[in-house]
């Protein structure tokens, strides 16, 4: 039967049942009203100043005093007034708990049990909520931890390995997967969760994984290649900016001939060197914007040749071009000084973090200081330059 209690009951018993869900041995009231404040008084036994702010009293006494006044156990006077039953919500979280238990513990044979990088994968797990949410839908870590074992690949379309590894060409196109595929390889690459799809096709194709071998392009001009359909186009493309699938470069064997490659971040660049060399260009490559994995097979296959490499004098452009050196020994920046940058004409501002410029600690510096972008355009001519240079000595050996 329902107990009629008055309302300065209200935020006392709500207080109690916060404590005894948490196993507290004591609550309290701020800024108790009068009513509140002589409840407490009765409740206890020791008398409260009106100008006390917090009163402070024991699910002790405050049970001794329900079962005295009303003949209730106080858990059942707290389902009556607000239909909650203490105890249910720790319930839960024990039973959760234990499912958590039992899904980690399938990660223990795992090969990737003992990296460090493995375990802060499954803490992030933890804290955001997926386990959580895994065992509640009765679910397994099984499937998405194998497919991380079999990483990296080599450059496979993400429905495959989706297919071959999840039983569902869709499954790392969004939702519950992709999200901890994408936090396992930010957490073993040591970098952010990416926040937009540019970054988040690079983190993929940084482990072999591409979203669509015909979607990843690249744009090449002057490009010698040696073996298959690959190597017949180019020759007979020479003058012509062309571009190259990861799918096409994927179907034959092939090789980069030329004893230096040079990158560029922009089409421009491309558009303006084959109208003023044409066929005599030197070979160029486009990354337009963050590299694609086609991009990445096809200069793979430059072997000993030297890649010289540059982007906007952004931040954006600095990581790209410290990534490509970072994944190519044969890699060197080519006009990305300090003193280039202070060349060219100073345009939007820069955004994003400061990114270290190891080949010329003074560039950054100078770009932080400056809080201003160049972007590749302004030195065009200095690139035409050094294209017409290398060409006329690639002219002279050749005679």
């Amino acid at each position: 039967m329902r107990t009629e209690l008055g309302p300065e009951w209200r935020r006392l018993l709500k207080a109690a049942a916060a404590a005894m869900e948490r196993e507290a041995g004591s609550f309290s009231i701020s800024d108790a009203d009068t009513a509140e404040r002589h409840l407490i008084i009765g409740i206890t036994g020791r008398h409260r100043r009106a100008a006390q702010r917090t009163l402070r009293l024991t699910v002790a006494e405050l049970e001794a005093y329900v079962a005295a006044e009303f003949s209730v156990d106080l858990k059942a006077l707290i389902l009556s007034e607000f239909d909650v039953e203490v105890g249910a919500a720790r319930q839960r979280r024990l039973e959760r708990d234990a499912s958590v238990r039992l899904l980690l513990a399938d990660t223990d044979a795992s090969s990737l049990s003992k990296l460090e990088w493995f375990g802060s994968w499954l803490d992030s797990l933890r804290a955001n909520g997926t386990l959580a949410e895994l065992a509640r839908d009765g679910a397994s870590l099984g499937p998405i931890i194998r497919l991380l074992e079999s990483l990296p690949v080599d450059d496979e379309p993400m429905p495959v390995l989706a297919e071959r590894m999840l039983g569902d060409t869709k499954a790392l196109a969004s939702g519950r997967s992709r999200g901890m595929l994408l936090r396992a390889l930010a957490v073993w690459r040591g970098i952010e969760y990416p926040e937009d799809n540019e970054s988040e096709r690079e983190l993929l194709e940084w482990a072999g994984i591409v979203s669509d071998d015909i979607a990843s392009q690249v744009l090449v001009l002057n490009v010698p290649i040696a073996g298959g359909t690959v190597g017949e186009w180019m020759s007979s493309a020479r003058g012509i900016p062309f571009r190259l699938t990861l799918q096409q470069l994927r179907r034959e064997p092939f090789s980069i001939t030329a004893s230096t490659v040079r990158v560029v971040e922009n089409p421009s660049i491309i558009r303006a060197a084959a109208d003023a060399l044409g066929s005599d260009c030197p070979p160029l490559v486009c990354t337009e914007g963050v590299p694609s994995a086609a991009l990445y097979r096809l200069l793979a296959s430059a072997g000993e040749a030297r890649i010289l490499w540059r982007a906007d004098f952004d931040w954006a452009g600095i990581r790209i071009v410290k990534r490509g050196l970072d994944r190519f020994s044969n890699a060197e920046p080519w006009r990305m000084s300090a003193a280039d940058y202070q060349s060219g004409a100073k345009g939007i501002n820069l955004r994003g973090k400061r990114i270290e410029t190891p080949w010329d600690q003074r560039l950054e510096e100078l770009m932080d200081a400056s809080g201003r972008a160049v972007m590749e355009e302004s030195l065009l001519n200095q690139l035409l330059q050094d294209l017409r240079y290398n060409a006329a000595q690639t002219d002279l050996n050749e005679h």
